[in-house]
C-alpha cells in the first residue's frame, strides 16, 4: 500500500492557521512550518496548489491555499486517511484500557531453567504449562518468559540437544 502524504492529516490544522493569518501572500518555508515537511515537499505543495513566481520566489495567496485545502478535505483520500487515523487511535486506546496485570512472585525475575517454577515443564520437544484460572495461566506464561529470556542459552542446548 502506498505511503499516503503526510501533509494530508495536517490540513485542519493548516486551515485554523491560515484563517488566523493577516499575510496575504505564502512562501515556501510557510509551507513547510504549516505542515511540517521538507524542502521538497513544500516546493511540490507550492506547485500542486498554484503558486505563481515573483522575482526569485514562488508566492502562493493564502485565500487559494485555504480554498484547496478546504476542497482536499472533502475528497476521499483525506476521509480515508482521517478514518484510518481515527481507527488506529481506537484500537490503541483499546488495548490500552484492556491491558492486564498479574502478580508474580519476586523470585521469577531471576528463574532459570534449572528451578522452572511449578507448573511448567520444559522438554526438548514440548513445553507445558499448567493452572487453575486465566489469571494463573498469564503469571504462568510470564513466569515461562522469564526463564527462557534469563536462560536462553540453557534452553537452546536444551531443545538443540536432548531432554532435561
Amino acid at each position: 500500500m502506498p505511503r499516503k502524504p503526510r501533509w494530508l492529516l495536517a490540513i485542519p490544522d493548516a486551515i485554523k492557521q491560515l484563517e488566523r493569518l493577516r499575510r496575504e501572500n505564502l512562501t515556501r518555508r510557510d509551507l513547510e512550518v504549516l505542515f511540517d515537511v521538507s524542502k521538497v515537499t513544500a516546493a511540490k505543495l507550492m506547485k500542486r496548489f498554484g503558486a505563481a513566481r515573483a522575482s526569485q520566489t514562488a508566492i502562493l495567496p493564502r485565500t487559494r491555499l485555504l480554498a484547496e485545502l478546504r476542497r482536499q478535505r472533502k475528497l476521499a483520500p483525506f476521509r480515508r486517511e482521517e478514518e484510518r487515523r481515527e481507527h488506529v487511535v481506537e484500537e490503541l486506546r483499546k488495548a490500552r484500557l484492556t491491558g492486564l496485570r498479574v502478580t508474580v512472585p519476586v523470585e521469577t525475575l531471576g528463574a532459570r531453567l534449572s528451578a522452572v517454577p511449578d507448573g511448567i515443564v520444559i522438554t526438548r520437544e514440548r513445553i507445558e504449562v499448567r493452572y487453575g484460572s486465566a489469571k494463573e495461566a498469564l503469571t504462568r506464561l510470564y513466569e515461562l518468559a522469564r526463564v527462557l529470556t534469563n536462560d536462553y542459552e540453557e534452553f537452546e542446548k536444551l531443545v538443540d540437544g536432548g531432554d532435561r
